[in-house]
């Protein structure tokens, strides 16, 4: 790379510093006005929201970050989907951060007496980089209900806290992907040095025989590596197909939704330090 390419690279570097500087303000500030939420669903909204911060103050450079965006709407999506919060909710915290980015980059181009060229410069580069996260968010988020994400995200595993990880379904389980489930539930849980794994089935639209006995053999070996599996999600008309087939997982913990999961575990006074 040149001098004059990383230059005009950085030429905008104390702005992104500022910007990345006041993020712990910044959440603060979001989090006092948004609606509030339990510990187990604020922490790791809170980290997603730093991540935000960073990802937008990095549009300032001009070189292209369309890759940071497309992993940072994946991994976006698959968290508000298992911390069962709406897609609104990212997108009020994308317009929020845009305008008081914005505020900053005014201050502090008055500041610095930018010139209105530059100043317009920065203020494009960073709207330009707020409305490419807000479409890749949203297009994530569609492909993700319409099935058609990515076997990397469609089987991804969320970690929430030090001990505690999710794993959520979407679509049909077959055979090839019930081995898919078992090698990546076993080497991440192992990887991650998990206590707890939440097997979401929310996004599964049938449960047979086989799934169900998948299921149990995926639970079974997290449990020889010292892992905890809880299901969640398991809709009405699943749970009374299960019944009729004599499906039976007593044995397996199970919740109605991945939030009343997360406040158990959070409740729970064998994992008070997680």
């Amino acid at each position: 790379m040149s001098m004059n390419a990383i230059h005009d690279e950085n030429k905008y570097l104390e702005f992104i510093h500022t910007i990345i500087d006041s993020k712990v303000k910044l959440i603060q500030e979001r989090t006092n006005e948004n609606t509030p939420y339990p510990n187990i669903v604020n922490v790791p909204l809170r980290k997603w929201r730093g991540e935000s911060i960073e990802l937008l103050a990095e549009s300032l450079r001009s070189h292209d970050i369309q890759q940071s965006i497309e992993g940072w709407a994946c991994s976006s999506v698959t968290l508000f989907k298992q911390l069962e919060i709406s897609l609104e909710v990212a997108l009020e915290d994308l317009h929020y951060f845009r305008h008081e980015i914005g505020k900053i980059i005014k201050t502090n181009a008055i500041k610095n007496e930018l010139s209105l060229e530059t100043f317009y410069d920065i203020l494009s580069l960073f709207h330009s980089g707020v409305d490419r996260a807000i479409s890749r968010l949203t297009v994530s988020y569609s492909h993700s209900l319409a099935g058609t994400v990515s076997s990397e995200v469609s089987i991804p595993i969320v970690k929430v806290t030090k001990t505690i990880a999710i794993l959520p379904l979407i679509g049909d389980i077959n055979s090839g992907r019930a081995k898919d489930l078992m090698e990546r539930a076993l080497s991440e849980g192992a990887s991650l040095e998990l206590h707890y794994l939440i097997i979401d089935l929310s996004g599964v639209s049938v449960v047979d025989t086989m799934v169900a006995d998948q299921l149990i053999k995926v639970v079974a070996a997290l449990k020889l590596a010292g892992i905890q599996a809880i299901l969640t999600g398991i809709r009405p008309q699943i749970a009374q197909t299960m019944v009729n087939l004599g499906i039976v997982m007593k044995h397996i913990p199970m919740f109605a939704s991945l939030h009343t999961a997360l406040i158990h575990l959070q409740k729970s006074k064998s994992i008070q330090k997680f």
